[in-house]
């Protein structure tokens, strides 16, 4: 059945509204009567064919038939031939109604009347089927109207559910499927995309009517309808294939502004990004020679003058060179993001880790280090100055979030398919939920992180160089169950096969 057709019959339904069947039966009845009285009154008045006027009959039964339910049009016809019958045996005193005469006009009357009725009927349904039609077309057009143009998700639940209560004359309610996981039914629904609560097979207890907007796997959230009091239910006052229709037109409204808003997003995270790169390239480049004078000036001055010049001079060294390290690693991001492909060389991870920790030497303080290399570990073939700034961000970070008098444990083993590197720190660790979000350009791990320098690039660049040998680094739990411990793992492809002298561990 077509949606207009059940609006037509939704239309029959509600229709009664003006007037209760009893008043339409006492209109029916009143009809007869008075086509009755006149066709007396006429005869009486000396109308020459008092048979003719049974004509007047006809009128109260297309009357029932287009103003009336069609069974009180039925029940017309029964009232207007009595009637008919009585007043011929008035008319016609003595003569029998049994007359053929008589009887065969009777039987055309009933046959007429009962036509008529049948193409009264049939024209009113025609009617009410091409005005619920035009009011279903209608509807969906100024619903689609409303939703068009609308690029957020939050405009176009607003004006579905303004629109939508505006149709139905009942208040609703769209739950997007992010803020609908603490209701059950709202799950179900989203799950099994079945209509669920008053009317239908899905938790038919719950008063509320639950559409669900989407299909297959695309289910954005649920419509729902709640009960008012002194309304009928939404379900029974309306075809369910009218109300899903709508609850669909919502869905791909939504949708389509889903997808507008992520490549929104994108863009301007592009736009974001592509600024940052510029940005920082430029003033990467600008600071890196500066910097390199005011170390070279610190180095020399220092072991000059008395103690508080030297410790002054130490403490100036100390973040001009963090300062540089920061330069460093922003033309290391810009390089590697246009492209750059270094070239590799045998490295030894003792001499690489010797000399990321004299770099740092000025961080280290109290803290101290446990180096275990596996025995036979393998040369690495890789670029020495990007390999060293992965150490030496890892190391850093280490330093900088272990306590003062912590140990960091630096471990180096070789596995089936390459070799593995832990850095493992006695800190107050990273979070399971941030542990991939730490490597994300520019993302500080906590609030609390802000007071600590940074700049959020370290981390991302060691993943960025670690792509390039197929690698990973990854944060992963800490073996002895505290601090922080990141791993770096290089395919076999990026090692040599060497033998070495037997080494200790630290």
């Amino acid at each position: 059945m077509s949606p207009a057709l059940l609006l037509e019959d939704h239309a029959l339904t509600i229709r009664t509204g003006r007037l209760t069947l009893w008043q339409e039966s006492l209109l029916s009845l009143g009809l007869v009567i008075l086509a009755a009285a006149l066709t007396f009154g006429l005869e009486h008045l000396g109308f020459k064919s008092p048979e003719s006027l049974g004509i007047l009959f006809v009128l109260p039964v297309l009357c029932a038939a287009v103003y009336l339910h069609p069974r009180l049009a039925l029940a017309t016809v029964a009232l207007s031939v009595m009637a008919y019958n009585i007043v011929l045996s008035v008319a016609y005193g003595s003569q029998s109604v049994t007359n053929p005469q008589i009887l065969a006009k009777f039987f055309v009357l009933l046959t007429v009347s009962l036509v008529v009725s049948a193409l009264a009927t049939r024209l009113r349904r025609m009617t009410r089927e091409g005005q619920a039609r035009e009011k279903f077309l209608t509807d969906l057009y100024r619903l689609n109207q409303d939703l068009i143009g609308k690029t957020s998700v939050n405009d176009v639940c607003a004006t579905a559910e303004h629109r939508l209560s505006t149709i139905l004359q009942l208040p609703c309610r769209i739950h997007l499927k992010s803020a609908s996981e603490h209701d059950p039914v709202f799950n179900e629904v989203m799950t099994h995309r079945q209509p669920a609560g008053h009317g239908q097979a899905m938790f038919a207890a719950d008063p509320r009517l639950i559409l669900p907007l989407g299909e297959a796997g695309d289910v954005a959230g649920v419509l729902v309808f709640e009960p008012q009091d002194g309304l009928a239910p939404v379900s029974d006052a309306f075809p369910p294939r009218f109300l899903l229709t709508l609850a669909g037109q919502v869905a791909l409204a939504i949708s389509r502004a889903t997808l507008t808003e992520a490549r929104a997003e994108q863009i301007r995270q592009a736009d974001r990004e592509r600024f940052m790169s510029v940005m920082l390239s430029s003033l990467s480049h600008d600071f890196k020679t500066p910097l390199v004078g005011i170390i070279g000036a610190l180095e020399a001055l220092q072991g000059r003058g008395d103690d508080t010049a030297a410790e002054l001079v130490g403490d100036g060294l100390a973040e001009a060179q963090r300062l540089n390290r920061f330069v460093i690693n922003l033309i290391e991001m810009s390089r590697l993001e246009s492209g750059f492909r270094p070239k590799s060389e045998p490295v030894h991870i003792r001499d690489a880790l010797s000399g990321v920790l004299r770099s740092l030497r000025p961080l280290i303080g109290r803290q101290g280090f446990r180096i275990e290399i596996e025995t036979g570990f393998p040369l690495l073939n890789v670029n020495p100055s990007l390999f060293d700034l992965v150490l030496l961000n890892l190391i850093e970070n280490a330093l900088k979030y272990g306590p003062p008098g912590g140990t960091i444990t630096i471990g180096a083993r070789q596995v089936e398919h390459g070799v593995i590197i832990d850095i493992d720190d006695d800190g107050d660790g990273i979070a399971p939920a941030q542990r991939d979000l730490v490597f994300t350009k520019f993302y500080r791990a906590v609030d609390g992180d802000r007071k600590i320098a940074g700049t959020g690039l370290g981390l991302y660049i060691c993943r960025e160089i670690m792509d390039i040998y197929g690698g990973t680094v990854q944060a992963i739990d800490p073996p002895d169950g505290t601090g922080a411990c990141m791993r770096l793992s290089l395919p076999t492809d990026a090692t040599l096969t060497l033998i070495l002298p037997e080494e200790e561990t630290e």
